[in-house]
This record gives C-alpha cells, structure tokens and sequence, in this order.
C-alpha cells in the first residue's frame, strides 16, 4: 500500500530538519498563508511512523526578476545530492541524508 503523508512546515533560507515517514519522497508542495505544505508519499499505512530526517530550506529563483532571460544563472543547494522543487518563485531543496553504511564486524580479539 502506498500512503500520503501532509506535512506543513516553517522553512526558510537555512536548512530546517524534519522527520517523515521511511522512504518516503516528495511528490508535492503548495503554499497557503505563505507557508509550505509538502506531500510525502511513501509505502505502507497511515500508521506509519515518522521518524526518518530530512533537511529542507528555500531559496529564490536562479534567475532574478528583471534579468536577461538569455543569462544561465545556477542555483546551489550547498549539500550534495538535494533535489529542487520548484512552487511558484520559489525553490524548496530537499535532501536526503545517505544511509550510514553497516558496521563492519571486528575480528575477535584472541
């Protein structure tokens, strides 16, 4: 089963952690009242719990209002592997922190 899990959050320019469901992955974001509201979809049910980090801040557009529309102009998250979503004029980064890799097993001391 696949659920959808609402989350409003208060973000802006810095990066703000919150937790959702495991595994989950944006699929949507609107802005009410000038703050945004994320949809995480994500496999099981609702209660399902919401325990794994995520970073996300906001950032304006590469490209500045009144700008040459023929300038590339390039956004930079600032941590690697974030994914941009774009709502309106508005950039909101997410990023995933990597899995941690297991921990090896010692050699038993003898």
């Amino acid at each position: 089963m696949t659920t959808i899990f609402r989350l409003p959050v208060d973000v802006g320019s810095e990066w703000t952690d919150v937790l959702v469901p495991k595994d989950s992955e944006l699929v949507w974001t609107s802005v009410e009242f000038g703050r945004f509201i994320t949809y995480w979809s994500h496999p099981g049910d609702p209660a399902t719990a919401v325990d794994e980090p995520r970073k996300l801040r906001t950032d304006s557009l590469p490209l500045a209002l009144g700008a040459d529309p023929g300038n590339t102009v390039r956004g930079v998250s600032g941590l690697p592997g974030a994914i941009a979503f774009m709502k309106n004029d508005r950039l909101l980064w997410v990023y995933r922190q990597p899995a941690e890799p297991p921990a090896s097993n010692p050699t038993p001391a003898e």
